[in-house]
């Protein structure tokens, strides 16, 4: 019964139709707009912010254990492929380098023992034994430093007792996790790198408007007077109850870097064509929160809820249970919505 009640209540909240006749209709000077079927191209604008595409993401590991010696860069920054980031003190690369001049005071010493044992042999002063042994050490000490330098580069880049850490690929700083001073080992992460090549635009639409979006459409943004194309790439399939609105999200891309994370701008959505009724902006009626239209029927208006999709030059196209010759009323509508007050 109560159920019945409420429907009854919302059925007649608002008169079925507002009676005016062809005096009134005169006098109050009430004029009517007829509609026709009309074919727009139906783009939605929200309101985002750029942030990074994580998958082309570069993550930047110390080449070995140590002590951050110095910082280069820091979050925001835009870096080259190759550039400097930071630099890195390693005990096992300070070890190394003294081990590598040791082996190449050994080096030298065999080399000219050789040198010496072979003019020796030559002049028939030693045996071959003793000049075959000294040709053996020099071999073993030229092996042993040989061996030592290719360890000391499959560290990487060395500047002293220091490694130099380098940009594995362009793009923008987005997170900093040391600082000079800082421990490292070969699990701590320094740098996430992001290329800016491709940049994800988060949105978020009313519930009622994300139910046009789909994932696949054609979206772009407009910065600095360059379109930027993309396409939505996700839709929320649920309303984030903070703001009320559903996350839209599109990869854009760009040959310049002109889009910067955390850089906000309008996202359009091209949903496509869609059909629908223009009308004067001024004819469709906001009433608690909804749209309406005065449709004239023989009584003389009736009040049409509608859906209003965009605007197009000081109309609006909307849609809803309207037929092509309908009129609405475009003018004296103070008057008809103060009968809806009665």
């Amino acid at each position: 019964m109560a159920l019945m009640l409420l429907l009854w209540l919302v059925a007649f909240a608002f008169p079925q139709v507002v009676k005016v006749d062809k005096q009134q209709l005169k006098r109050l000077g009430i004029q009517t707009y007829e509609l026709r079927l009309s074919t727009e191209q139906y783009e939605i604008k929200l309101p985002a912010e750029a942030k990074e595409y994580l998958p082309e993401s570069s993550e930047v590991y110390p080449p070995v254990g140590g002590i951050v010696r110095e910082v280069y860069v820091k979050e925001g920054d835009y870096v080259k492929k190759g550039q400097p980031l930071a630099l890195v003190y390693s005990p096992q690369v300070a070890e190394l380098r003294s081990q590598l001049r040791m082996a190449e005071v050994r080096l030298k010493t065999a080399e000219e023992t050789l040198k010496r044992e072979e003019l020796l042999f030559k002049e028939e002063v030693i045996p071959y034994a003793r000049y075959y042994s000294a040709k053996v050490e020099y071999d073993r000490a030229k092996g042993e430093y040989r061996a030592l330098m290719e360890s000391l580069r499959s560290f990487g880049e060395v500047k002293g007792d220091n490694l130099v850490v380098r940009a594995p690929t362009e793009g923008y700083v987005v997170k900093q996790e040391v600082r000079k001073g800082s421990s490292v080992d070969l699990s701590k992460r320094m740098f996430l790198i992001v290329s800016n090549r491709k940049v994800w635009v988060f949105g978020y639409a009313p519930y009622e408007i994300s139910r046009s979006i789909r994932k696949g459409m054609k979206a772009y943004v407009v910065v600095e007077g360059t379109k930027l194309e993309g396409i939505v790439d996700y839709v929320g399939g649920y309303v984030d109850q903070k703001i009320k609105r559903v996350p839209i999200r599109a990869l854009v891309e760009q040959k310049k870097s002109i889009l910067k994370p955390g850089g906000m701008v309008d996202l359009v959505v091209v949903v496509g064509q869609v059909k629908g009724f223009l009308v004067p902006s001024e004819a469709v009626q906001r009433i608690e929160g909804k749209s309406y239209l005065f449709v004239e029927v023989p009584e003389g208006f009736k009040l049409v809820e509608v859906r209003p999709i965009k605007e197009v030059k000081g109309k609006t196209l909307v849609e809803g249970p309207l037929k092509e010759g309908d009129r609405v009323a475009m003018s004296g509508l103070v008057f008809l919505r103060s009968v809806l007050g009665r």
